[in-house]
């Protein structure tokens, strides 16, 4: 369960931390191909802040998952149940606010196991 947690958490906090940073580079979405279209929503002017909660949150969080995960931490398994459930709440905030694409199910699909395997581990 471990080294599948590890490699969960692992793509989790780079493409979060990479796709954070992108968006925050560049607010239109040019770095990532990403129209400013594909925001359905006139709360956000641009990526910059979904961006920074990415980044931030999301990539960080798993990083500091995967490290407690890799150093067999007492607080691993809940950490990862956390964040799990968090990425879960990412992409549904998400599919409220953007168009359909298929990475949302890929992470969303992650996120399930990352809350799964967490589980597991306890």
């Amino acid at each position: 369960m471990r080294v599948l947690l590890l490699i969960v958490q692992g793509f989790l906090a780079i493409n979060a931390l990479v796709g954070g940073a992108l968006l925050m580079l560049a607010p239109d979405g040019r770095l990532l191909q990403l129209p400013l279209s594909f925001l359905r929503t006139d709360l956000l002017p641009d990526f910059f802040l979904p961006g920074l909660v990415l980044c931030v949150v999301l990539g960080f969080g798993h990083a500091v998952g995967w490290l407690l995960t890799l150093r067999r931490s007492p607080h691993a398994a809940r950490v990862a149940q956390l964040l799990g459930l968090i990425t879960l709440g990412w992409i549904g905030v998400q599919l409220l606010l953007t168009d359909r694409f298929w990475l949302q199910g890929l992470i969303a699909a992650l996120g399930a196991v990352e809350w799964w395997a967490g589980r597991r581990m306890r």
